[in-house]
């Protein structure tokens, strides 16, 4: 690679890219400035689901899946909401939205979004088990979700980039940034954060973007609801990376699987865990397979020629 197209000059080229792709922007934004505790959440979630064809049809056809098994057929967008859940449809119609943007081709592209669904999956439990830390379960979800946008911009618009990093088999969130820098002059992160601000995303998800890897900076970051909303999708990014790398951990005996958790997911960088790895062991396997079961029907695995 021409040093000219290196660092900067390589990460303007891709934001400008990203500024054309559709969608994203409305729908996220729409979706993060809910509040899940609000009178009006339902209806206003409703609102956002029903405006696009797209999203109502798959919405209803998540809702019909055997794994809702309803006893009769969902043919609304109401009823899909109202089977599905309001909150994790919240979820549901954001992903949708970014695997309309960033429809998964290759084996590659289908693993970043299966890590993606982990972290987020991940990062709603492990919020709903913080103590004494404000921290939404729906926002820690699509904050997780969101966490890696910048690497979904690479696979839209340099893969090549991706592919040379991935080549290396990196083994850790340290040896990827250290990589990127590398071999390509910039990494995921200064993307990701860049894509946000053209695209005014909430500045939450940014700063978790911003943060995700840098677990000094977030352990010490003065607004205590950000410190533990990014301290959750970091232990999240670390499990999935646990969960790719030796998915047969679930297999484990409980005590063996909270020693790795608390080898590979706890950072000396947080004042404190965001959750004990004995009590995050106990939930290794549902939200393994939660992950898996959301790829599934979002990603169409076994109608791999349908576009989510």
């Amino acid at each position: 690679m021409d040093m000219a197209t290196r660092g900067p000059g390589r990460v303007k080229s891709l934001v400008a890219q990203a500024e054309q792709l559709p969608l994203l922007p409305t729908v996220v934004m729409r979706v993060l400035r809910l509040d899940p505790a609000g009178e009006r959440y339902f209806e206003r979630l409703l609102a956002v689901a029903e405006e696009d064809p797209t999203f109502a049809v798959r919405l209803i056809r998540l809702a019909n899946a055997p794994s809702s098994a309803p006893a009769r057929p969902i043919v609304t967008v109401r009823q899909a909401v109202v089977r599905l859940g309001a909150k994790e449809c919240a979820g549901l119609v954001t992903a949708l939205a970014v695997a309309r943007v960033f429809v998964p081709t290759t084996a590659a592209h289908r693993n970043l979004w299966l890590h993606s669904l982990q972290v987020a999956v991940a990062s709603r439990v492990i919020a709903g088990l913080m103590t004494g830390a404000s921290v939404s379960p729906e926002h820690a979800y699509l904050a997780g979700l969101l966490h890696d946008i910048g690497r979904f911009v690479m696979f839209e618009g340099a893969a090549d980039d991706l592919g040379r990093v991935d080549d290396t088999h990196w083994q850790s969130p340290q040896q990827l940034l250290d990589m990127e820098h590398l071999l390509l002059g910039y990494d995921h992160v200064q993307l990701g954060v860049q894509v946000c601000r053209r695209w005014s995303l909430p500045e939450t998800i940014t700063e978790v973007i911003r943060l995700h890897h840098d677990y000094a900076t977030a352990g010490s970051h003065s607004n205590q609801s950000m410190r533990a909303l990014v301290s959750a999708v970091q232990m999240a990014d670390l499990l999935s990376l646990v969960l790719l790398d030796s998915p047969e951990i679930v297999d484990e005996e409980p005590e063996v699987v909270a020693a790795e958790l608390a080898d590979q997911c706890i950072r000396p960088e947080w004042p404190h865990p965001p959750v004990a790895p004995d009590v995050l062991a106990q939930r290794i396997t549902a939200i393994r397979d939660e992950a898996a079961a959301i790829a599934g029907r979002l990603l169409g695995m076994g109608d791999a020629d349908e576009g989510p």
